[in-house]
């Protein structure tokens, strides 16, 4: 025989020939050659081989093949052989084959021989040459019997036989060693056995066993442990006979030959990272860690875990730190720190493996001892941290399932979770109690850089420290980062610095030169955790000029559906990006949004850009369109085209609903009507769709400040019908918009009588109209009631040759009213009847109600109270349905007055309560206190919208 071709199936089938390993393919000879080394020189027949090559299902030439495998078998061992040659190493025995090699070349045949004598040697009383030779019979084995051969059912039991033997063996070894007294040299190899075969109940309770003879008990405890589990999982069954019985000698219930374990305390881990010597403030959060630790031990069954969450660069682990420290006392078993890096890209995410890998040499288990299975690993977790009194800190937590696998089964410890995400699954399922950090107010910051730079540098520097904390956003890293460039450069004033971060237009000025203390660097790590879509989306945001906004208005910039959007925004708000400060609302921390800007200008092209801004602006016209028609059906508004593409506007289905969505968006469309150069924008456009909420709610210093902006804009970018229309509409600012400081007329007239110019001059009869309307308006409020009425006239004219039935009942309403005024009764009621027909057919139910109004007033005039109160209630009811406040609150004043006036003082004290409420609700707080000293007298003036 040649003693250089040697085999293995003590593991995957491997095959040497002088020494070179082959390989044997196609994979069916690989088959072959396992089962002729598993028989160990016994014949094997034809239809075995075929069994385990294709099971039930073999092939009409299956005989035919395999006499083909064994050529090819017979010829990679011995390459010279010709075709028809038998050779030297398998053999025809009979109709079956069998290998005839040398006993030494097989590692199956050496590990049975090597079993025989170690059998022998404990038979003959001598465990130290049984434990030798069984110890070396062991460590040819490299995994299960062939391992790597796919063996089917039919055949399995060939090879399960064998792994069987090395189960007995290992059994005999264990024994030995437990005999001699010398488990540690035998324990790698049945540790190995027993993660090769997870889950055979004799290898593990032999584990078990020396492992208490070699003193690890917690680690015997722990092993148990697992494979308890494992069996549940996996079979659904309980530990066996073998496994209880090394459960119960494990517990000392049964006597068992040991080795004496020296008795080793328990390690005591203090593992924090060092706190910040200046550390101050957090008063309020410290004590709420403090009261989850007085709760330790409430719920025997259950850990006490609280979850500290908050933006990036907001002081959780600070925080954390702190209160670790102060608290150590309350832990006498131990403090663990672990940063499992979830928004960290200096590193992969810490895996659960080598978490528990870092938990369990934290409890003083040695590498040699930690299971190679994640389940074994937190088993013996868990068993080392029951009955303990310990601080587990899980530091920088992704998600849920990160934190899941590390949460100890102990109610005695305190697990303190510190993440971006506010960890809702935890909270819910665990009971984890949150605790959300948000910015230190100002006084913790005006002491903490006292406390840093010295009360000497402070003192007259006040105003430039609160500035240099409202340009830092109020977040703790960004002015922890100020402050020390403040330390570094001692002759620097606050006031020098405060200048430069005002000056700054990027995050230059808070880079920290080192990963964790620069600004961009801790934003980034969250950001590059983000999808391809929601990255998109956070840089696009910054397009909007608004402090927040909502679901419809990151729809338009994405150009995206609602419910795709959604998903995206929840993703953001999970990272931190995003804050959902109320539901549906969003908003950006000023340095992210910074942070978002500076990518957008890197990464997004400027038609990206563009676009995004352009949906945007689409969307806010589109909405603002309906939302202001809702509230004035036949308000002058410029008709916007059909949306952009990606632009869904939001349905407006009624006054409240325009109402609430003026309220949401009104700042954003504040400020996007400011913006200039954007193709197809006209600012004027947005901004006029606001009027109408302003003068419903009395906003004088917002509709004139929008006006005005707007103006400016449509000067700036030459466009004259621009200019005109918000000439006009800021001179109505003046006029209608109950101004608390009053009416400031000249003002007013400056802006109707430009408007008045530029209308003329483009042919516009409407806007002339519109324009005398309002200077009609404003001679009656100087007293000039006949120049009003001839301007009302000249107005009535220009709308019914322009055909504009608005703007016809609009002027109506002003002669009406002045004819009433004059005396002239008869005419004034017949204007006023034809406009309120026209109000109606227009379906502006609030612009009817003020000629109730007007008509209740010229009876009141008359001392006709009883007709008057029957028209106020007209009013009060058509004003009701519109929703416009400030016409209820200017009709029940009035109205109060009339009821006054007949002797009705019960219902004029009702209507002047609710007359109050609307101006407080307006927030006008001196009218509403002018009507808190109402006296009798009528009031016959109605304010109409523009």
């Amino acid at each position: 025989m040649d003693p250089g071709v040697r085999f293995s199936v003590l593991g995957p089938v491997r095959v040497w020939r002088a020494g070179i390993e082959l390989d044997p393919r196609p994979p069916q000879l690989r088959h072959v050659l396992g089962l002729l080394l598993v028989r160990a020189g016994s014949p094997v027949a034809p239809e075995e081989f075929a069994r385990l090559l294709w099971g039930d299902d073999q092939p009409a030439r299956a005989a035919n093949i395999v006499h083909r495998h064994i050529g090819l078998l017979r010829r990679l061992l011995e390459p010279g052989l010709g075709p028809r040659e038998q050779g030297q190493y398998v053999q025809r025995v009979g109709a079956g084959y069998s290998l005839d090699v040398e006993a030494s070349a097989v590692d199956l045949i050496v590990f049975r021989r090597l079993a025989e004598r170690g059998h022998a040697a404990a038979g003959a009383g001598d465990p130290a040459t049984a434990l030798a030779h069984l110890t070396a019979a062991l460590q040819l084995w490299r995994a299960r019997c062939a391992a790597d051969l796919d063996t089917g059912p039919e055949m399995a039991p060939e090879f399960v036989a064998v792994d069987h033997e090395r189960t007995e063996v290992a059994g005999a070894a264990v024994e030995a060693a437990l005999s001699c007294g010398q488990p540690a040299e035998l324990l790698p190899l049945i540790r190995t056995a027993a993660n090769q075969d997870p889950l055979d109940e004799a290898l593990h309770a032999r584990l078990i066993l020396l492992l208490v003879a070699a003193g690890r008990q917690a680690a015997a405890m722990a092993a148990f442990e697992a494979i308890r589990v494992r069996l549940h999982d996996e079979l659904g069954v309980e530990p066996g006979p073998e496994l209880r019985a090394a459960q119960q000698r494990m517990l000392g219930a049964v006597a068992g030959p040991t080795v004496p374990a020296t008795v080793v305390a328990a390690p005591v881990p203090s593992q924090l990272p060092p706190g910040n010597r200046h550390f101050s403030g957090r008063t309020a959060e410290l004590a709420r860690l403090s009261s989850l630790a007085a709760k330790l031990g409430d719920n025997p069954a259950a850990t006490m875990i609280g979850v500290v969450d908050g933006l990036p660069g907001m002081g959780k682990t600070s925080l954390v730190v702190q209160w670790a420290h102060e608290s150590a006392s309350s832990f006498p078993d131990g403090r663990v720190f672990l940063d499992l890096r979830g928004f960290d890209d200096r590193a992969s995410l810490l895996s659960t493996e080598q978490a528990l890998d870092h938990l369990l040499l934290a409890l003083g288990v040695a590498h040699t001892e930690i299971p190679p299975h994640v389940e074994a690993r937190k088993a013996m977790f868990r068993t080392l941290m029951a009955d303990r009194r310990m601080l587990l800190i899980l530091d920088n937590a992704r998600d849920e399932e990160h934190v899941r696998p590390l949460i100890p089964a102990s109610a005695g410890s305190l697990v303190l979770v510190t993440s971006r995400n506010r960890m809702l699954g935890l909270i819910s399922q665990e009971g984890a109690v949150p605790l959300n950090l948000d910015r230190p107010s100002l006084a913790e910051y005006r002491t903490a850089f006292r406390n840093r730079l010295g009360a000497d540098r402070i003192v007259g520097q006040e105003a430039a420290l609160d500035e240099i904390v409202e340009r830092c956003g109020g977040l703790p890293l960004a002015v922890a980062v100020v402050c020390a460039r403040a330390v570094a450069y001692p002759d620097w004033s606050l006031r020098q610095i405060a200048d430069e971060l005002r000056d700054a237009r990027s995050l230059d000025f808070f880079d920290g030169e080192e990963p964790r203390s620069d600004v961009r660097t801790v934003f980034s790590w969250s950001y590059h955790m983000l999808s391809d879509h929601a990255a998109r989306l956070f840089r696009l945001l910054t397009v909007g000029p608004g402090p927040d906004f909502g679901l419809a208005v990151a729809a338009a910039v994405a150009g995206l559906s609602r419910p795709a959007t959604r998903a995206l925004l929840r993703e953001l708000v999970r990272t931190r990006l995003l804050t959902e400060y109320r539901p549906g609302r969003f908003q950006f921390d000023d340095l992210i949004r910074t942070y978002a800007a500076e990518l957008s200008a890197g990464l997004d092209g400027r038609d990206d850009r563009e676009g995004a801004l352009r949906r945007l602006l689409d969307h806010l016209w589109q909405t603002g369109y309906a939302a202001g028609r809702m509230l004035s059906p036949a308000v002058s508004l410029s008709t916007p085209p059909p949306p952009l593409p990606g632009v869904v506007p939001e349905q407006i289905a009624d006054p409240r609903s325009a109402t609430a969505w003026f309220a949401d968006e009104l700042a954003l469309l504040e400020a996007a009507s400011t913006v200039r150069d954007v193709r197809g924008f006209r600012p004027w456009q947005l901004a006029q769709t606001i009027m109408p909420y302003y003068q419903r709610r009395a906003m004088t210093q917002r509709w004139r400040g929008a006006a005005g902006q707007a103006l400016d804009a449509s000067m700036a970018a030459g466009d004259l019908e621009g200019v005109a229309v918000m000439h006009r509409l800021r001179a109505c600012a003046e006029i209608f918009g109950l101004p608390v400081d009053g009416p400031n007329l000249e003002v007013a007239w400056e802006h109707l009588d430009e408007a008045l110019r530029l209308f003329d001059a483009a042919g516009s009869p409407s806007g002339e109209g519109l324009v005398h309307t309002n200077i009609g308006r404003l001679q009656h409020l100087q007293g000039r009631y006949g120049e009003a009425l001839r301007s009302y006239e000249r107005a009535l004219t220009l709308f019914e040759s322009a055909g504009h039935d608005r703007g016809a009942a609009l002027a109506l309403i002003g002669i009406g009213a002045e004819h009433g005024r004059a005396g002239d009764i008869e005419s004034g009621f017949r204007d006023l009847r034809r406009g309120e027909a026209i109000a109606l057919s227009i379906g502006d139910v609030g612009l009817a109600g003020c000629f109730s109004a007007a008509m209740a007033g010229i009876e009141a005039g008359r001392g006709r109270f009883g007709a008057a109160i029957t028209f106020f209630q007209q009013a009060r009811d058509r004003f009701g349905r519109g929703g416009n406040v400030t016409l209820i609150a200017l009709n029940e004043e009035s109205f109060g007055d009339v009821l006054a006036a007949a002797g009705r003082h019960a219902e004029a004290a009702s209507a002047w309560r609710t007359a109050r409420q609307s101006y407080a609700d307006l927030g006008q707080e001196g009218h509403a206190d002018r009507v808190r000293t109402r006296g009798a007298g009528g009031t016959t003036d109605c304010l109409v919208d523009t």
